[in-house]
């Protein structure tokens, strides 16, 4: 009987660190994963925001001269 326990434990035992292990892994891969959605997002997301820029600069320059341009007073 006692050896039962003692096999109980160390198996029960076993089992602990083998989900820490786990664990910690699932943490690292997600934390990883996590890292590069957010160096990729940033990367793109710069060169996004320049080409966004660019183009609304644009637009607003054809809407400027379109609407606006006209309507101010000429000498």
């Amino acid at each position: 009987m006692p050896f039962d326990d003692h096999q109980r434990e160390t198996s029960r035992r076993i089992d602990q660190q083998r989900e820490m292990v786990r664990r910690s892994t699932d943490d690292s891969a997600r934390r990883r994963d996590r890292e590069e959605w957010h160096a990729r997002r940033n990367s793109s997301g710069d060169e996004l925001s320049l080409g966004t820029q660019i183009i609304l600069a644009v637009v607003g320059l054809i809407i400027f001269f379109l609407m606006v341009y006209p309507q101010l007073p000429h000498h």
